[in-house]
């Protein structure tokens, strides 16, 4: 939360004319209610389904730019879906950055925030850490630079994996 991950998304769309497929919008577009809401009525467990299914329904020959929430290493077989049909990308920053970037936003859109507390917020953040590293074809520090630079480094790892994968395939 607060890495910038829609922002480089959108950035990464429009420089290389993939598509872009935000997980939460289009989860909850399926849905017909919000990503809190479906938490609220249904549970967390009922949404990682949901992530889990709405991946898995991605066509694995389009290259597409794909924005996910940050418990999607959560949903039972996500990472090992997106690591089969792409890099992955984690865009990581201390909590303080996150944490500053999170009251200057609008926290309404953000229920793990009323949920969960600074404090809760922090935990999750370090706990999730190890997963992402684990998840991660690549790392990228997300607290320095703008977002088109972010964006610029994502696509030229997004470049080099792409080419080693074909290469190993050669």
């Amino acid at each position: 939360m607060a890495s910038g991950k829609s922002a480089v998304t959108r950035r990464m769309q429009a420089a290389t004319n993939r598509p872009a497929f935000a997980l939460d919008q289009a989860i909850e577009a399926e849905a017909g209610i919000s990503v809190s809401e479906i938490f609220a009525t249904e549970g967390e467990a009922a949404f990682r389904i949901r992530e889990a299914e709405a991946l898995a329904g991605l066509d694995a020959e389009r290259p597409l730019v794909v924005d996910t929430g940050g418990g999607v290493i959560k949903a039972a077989g996500a990472v090992e879906l997106l690591r089969s049909r792409g890099v992955v990308i984690w865009l990581d920053a201390p909590w303080e950055t996150l944490r500053a970037r999170l009251k200057d936003s609008d926290q309404s859109t953000r229920p793990l925030i009323a949920r969960l507390g600074w404090a809760g917020l922090e935990e999750l953040h370090r706990n999730r850490r190890p997963l992402y590293a684990e998840a991660a074809d690549f790392r990228l520090r997300c607290d320095h630079g703008t977002i088109d630079e972010i964006a610029d480094k994502a696509m030229l790892r997004s470049l080099q994996w792409e080419r080693r994968g074909i290469q190993e395939r050669r």
